[in-house]
């Protein structure tokens, strides 16, 4: 399996168990992982960011290069990157009644117990945003219960969204991913509605999908998670609880209705996975659980691998203990 398209994170500080492969050094531009972690003890929520061995092939243990912390009034949940580095982060926070629910702006060097660039709090966000997207021209995306509030790029303090994509035309329920392409048309993974939605990059109020991916062709059985390459791909997390079988599902540009993939990752069956994300150079990060211990992780494909080809690397944090539903960044 060809590993020259496979570009990883800056190496930091970290612990290397690497089982029965060879290294294999790579040259290009480093990317960084970003995940969210609950602490279940008396800390509060972090962002961690995670190296990956540069040019490992197989599995690695790291440590976080470095972590965001917020006291435990403050719980994160989902979060996004852009182009410049700096981390959108949904929070609830308690520090009084009622509690608020807003979205926190870092700064790329943010590091401890950083104070946010800016937030951006709206009465539309009536309960933590359960996945967000920043676009090209710094516009944030959030999803909300079944709504998605479109934010202007300098949304500060409290922000009216600059569109509210609601209502039952909609068709939203119960969407758990958001994703948004080069055009700013918006792909939401629908859970409950086992499918994917498109808006128009236009798209406002109550109004229809301008596509829906669906139906038995396409294999999706409660989406989880959604994102896009490079060249408009469209990836689908598909988990089917019954028979605890999950796969990523690609699918081409623009595809709609009741359309085949193009290819599935199949090694990453019986796992559970929600978060998707893509790099520069289109290798897909996926969120894993393993059902029995529990262990997560984050799997790493390139862009030719297809089938049950196992990943090019599976990423491990020891000090990674709790996430809210798989929420990954990659810059």
């Amino acid at each position: 399996m060809p590993l020259n398209r496979f570009l990883p994170v800056a190496t930091v500080s970290l612990l290397l168990l690497a089982i029965g492969c060879s290294q294999t050094q790579q040259t290009g531009p480093a990317f960084t992982l970003y995940m969210v972690q609950n602490s279940t003890g008396i800390a509060g929520s972090s962002v961690l960011e995670l190296p990956a061995i540069n040019g490992q092939n197989g599995q690695s243990l790291v440590s976080p290069a470095n972590t965001i912390d917020v006291p435990m009034q403050t719980s994160f949940q989902a979060l996004a990157v852009d182009t410049a580095g700096n981390l959108y982060v949904s929070a609830s926070v308690v520090t009084a009644p009622p509690m608020l629910y807003e979205i926190q702006v870092y700064a790329p060097t943010a590091t401890g117990a950083a104070t946010p660039a800016r937030t951006i709090a709206s009465a539309s966000l009536t309960a933590p945003a359960t996945s967000i997207a920043v676009d090209a021209a710094g516009e944030v995306y959030a999803l909300t219960g079944n709504s998605i509030g479109v934010f202007a790029a300098t949304a500060a303090g409290t922000s009216t969204p600059v569109r509210l994509i609601s209502g039952s035309l909609t068709l939203l329920n119960s969407p758990s991913s958001i994703a948004v392409d080069a055009a700013q048309n918006i792909y939401v993974a629908n859970t409950s509605g086992n499918n994917v939605l498109v808006f128009s990059s236009t798209a406002t109020g109550n109004v229809a999908p301008a596509g829906i991916l669906s139906g038995a062709a396409t294999g999706i059985a409660t989406p989880l998670g959604v994102a896009l390459d490079s060249t408009g791909n469209i990836y689908v997390a598909s988990f089917n609880q019954p028979s605890n079988s999950s796969l990523v599902l690609e699918f081409a540009p623009a595809a709609t209705g009741n359309a085949a993939p193009t290819r599935a990752l199949t090694s990453v069956a019986s796992y559970a996975l929600a978060g998707l994300a893509v790099d520069a150079l289109d290798n897909l990060y996926v969120f894993t659980q393993a059902p029995t211990t529990n262990q997560l992780a984050v799997d790493v494909f390139t862009p030719d691998e297809s089938g049950s080809t196992a990943p090019v690397e599976t990423i491990t944090a020891a000090s990674w203990t709790a996430s809210n539903y798989g929420q990954l960044a990659v810059h």
